[in-house]
């Protein structure tokens, strides 16, 4: 058996580390053992560990250029992004051990977590929510205050990370680094290794910046720990369910900015226009890859594609479109392991719907003719928007006009997340103007429902912009030592 050795926690290379107690997890598949190193964490080393944070912090990351963090994290993403990077290897197979997910799923998260995260995405999403990136590096002439007006971010970030998206967690560090803020990351009990790699990745090109970051596992629920965390942060950032951030959120300081990504919905909606002959192998590739990357575990993952009657091919005939395409994905992104229980509610699931397929219902069930890998039930639209039993659990859900779709979303409007919409005609502003008023933060098309950008609001929050706070010089004679700042 092979045998990967890594760490579930990073600490800056600086740290003194003093008396420190580790454990050690061990996980296997694939006749692969990782061996991950736990640090026993303390509210007494959370508390030095903040301090010392706040001190690199206010030591080098502060008085960085904004332009030389992003040249940092541009240069950590292209590293992840090359095949031959030992940490990404180290990661994928880590992570495919640990999480369950197939190696290939691992490898395209990666990517598609480094390619949105570019030099350019960072400089333009910083654009997109304040205008003028080197705000946060001193005080910049505004025409509309006809002063001048900086920018801070918060001394220290905690943030609680999810482990339903592979390499998800550098977003929370890169955030931190572009506002100049120190931060300390809480991994997942289900997805551990993949920030202490990416860390080392900043400490080989910056150790300054890396000296601002940290990562540490203690279990959910350590109200000892995370009050000693949250009572030196500046700001929260947590990712979870509705119940875990509901209790989080109770035991946050009110002083603390806090920005929470609970549970939510996506779903897909095709209309009739965009049911034509020609191309529908694309769109059926497109809604099966949206389904396959992560597994249908993320946020970003649809629970179910709507799809209008009337258009050249039919709902009925769409299924076999899908299940080919469901085929052809699964050849090239296999999902991965999943649990006899995920197993079990996939199966029960399949039973339904083939005894109400065999009771001349309006309903049918494609799947493989063995095991779970994908499965696609198409009936008649529910009357509510619900949770699928995911693992490429494909549910079709036919509408005589989309329209129809939006009682159907009232009831669960505050989950509501991500919308593929391809409706093919004048409707489809109408449409999208309608989604967004009952609160969905991002509308994309069928085949990147897995892909947001750095620019995108998520969950409707300026992610960058609602982490900092503002000083402005209201002052009409000019200011020493300003002169020079640009007017443009």
């Amino acid at each position: 058996m092979g045998l990967i050795a890594a760490n579930g926690y990073y600490l800056p290379a600086g740290y003194g580390q003093g008396q420190l107690e580790f454990s050690t997890r061990c996980f296997e598949r694939s006749g692969l053992q990782v061996q991950l190193s736990v640090l026993v964490v303390t509210s007494a080393l959370v508390e030095s560990l903040s301090a010392y944070l706040k001190k690199s912090r206010q030591e080098h990351l502060a008085r960085l250029p904004v332009r030389h963090i992003i040249d940092v994290l541009d240069e950590a993403s292209r590293r992840w992004l090359d095949a031959g990077y030992p940490p990404r290897k180290t990661a994928i197979d880590a992570l495919h051990v640990i999480t369950g997910f197939s190696r290939e799923i691992v490898a395209a998260s990666i990517d598609a977590e480094m390619e949105s995260s570019l030099g350019d995405h960072m400089w333009q999403a910083l654009c997109s929510e304040i205008r003028n990136p080197l705000y946060l590096d001193d005080f910049q002439y505004s025409a509309e205050l006809n002063g001048y007006s900086r920018a801070f971010g918060p001394e220290l970030i905690v943030s609680f990370f999810s482990e339903n998206i592979p390499a998800l967690p550098h977003l929370l560090f890169m955030r931190a680094a572009l506002v100049k803020a120190a931060c300390l990351g809480k991994v997942a009990s289900g997805e551990p290794a993949f920030a202490p790699l990416y860390l080392k990745t900043i400490e080989d090109i910056d150790p300054g910046i890396a000296a601002c970051m940290a990562v540490l596992y203690w279990q959910g629920g350590s109200a000892e720990v995370e009050d000693a965390a949250f009572a030196r942060a500046d700001a929260a950032i947590v990712f979870g369910g509705e119940e875990a951030c509901s209790a989080l959120a109770e035991r946050i300081p009110r002083s603390v900015k806090l920005l929470v990504h609970g549970h939510k919905l996506g779903f897909g909606v095709i209309g009739k226009k965009a049911l034509g002959r020609d191309g529908i192998d694309a769109l059926a590739a497109a809604i099966a890859y949206d389904h396959g990357m992560f597994d249908q575990q993320a946020c970003l993952a649809p629970q179910a594609y709507y799809v209008e009657e009337g258009g050249e091919v039919s709902p009925a005939e769409f299924v076999d479109k899908l299940a080919q395409a469901m085929d052809e994905l699964e050849a090239k992104l296999p999902r991965g392991s999943i649990s006899a229980g995920e197993a079990a509610a996939v199966n029960q699931s399949r039973v339904r719907y083939e005894i109400r397929q065999l009771q001349a219902a309006e309903v049918m069930l494609r799947c493989p003719a063995r095991g779970t890998g994908w499965t696609i039930a198409c009936e008649r639209a529910p009357a509510v928007l619900t949770v699928s039993p995911r693992n490429r659990f494909v549910r079709l859900w036919a509408v005589e006009d989309i329209f129809q779709i939006l009682p159907a979303l009232q009831p669960v409007r505050r989950f509501l997340q991500n919308a593929a919409v391809a409706i093919g005609d004048e409707r489809e502003l109408a449409f999208i103007r309608s989604l967004g008023e009952l609160g969905v933060s991002r509308v994309t098309a069928p085949g990147a429902m897995p892909l947001p950008s750095m620019m995108w609001h998520h969950d409707g929050i300026a992610a960058l912009a609602s982490l900092l706070r503002w000083c402005d010089i209201e002052k009409k004679d000019t200011v020493s030592g300003l002169e020079a700042n640009n007017r443009g």
